[in-house]
């Protein structure tokens, strides 16, 4: 799942704004927001690509590692993830928590 970001003139505005609700989650919970991302799918809308480089900022800031990359201008996602001894780890293909679905 791959989206080319093209940065606009407020796009900081709104990812502090993200960042901002995403420092009151636990780190549960911003494994939970980005797995939906993933269910859901990139769709090409220019504010899910500000949540989502929100999202790796918090990643980043918190466990010095994000499933969202941002590479040469591609914001893309690694697939679902878990949190195993504080650190992400990409789920098994196939995995399906039936807790979740």
């Amino acid at each position: 799942m791959k989206h080319i970001y093209l940065q606009r003139p407020d796009d900081r505005q709104s990812i502090a704004e993200y960042k901002k609700l995403f420092e009151q989650k636990g780190l549960e919970e911003l494994v939970d927001a980005y797995n939906r991302q993933v269910r859901c799918g990139i769709t090409g809308v220019h504010q899910q690509a500000l949540y989502l480089m929100a999202l790796k900022e918090e990643f980043k800031k918190r466990l010095k590692e994000s499933p969202v990359y941002l590479t040469n201008y591609v914001l893309g996602l690694v697939g679902e993830i878990e949190l195993v001894n504080g650190h992400i780890r990409i789920k098994e293909k196939g995995y399906r928590d039936p807790l979740r679905y």
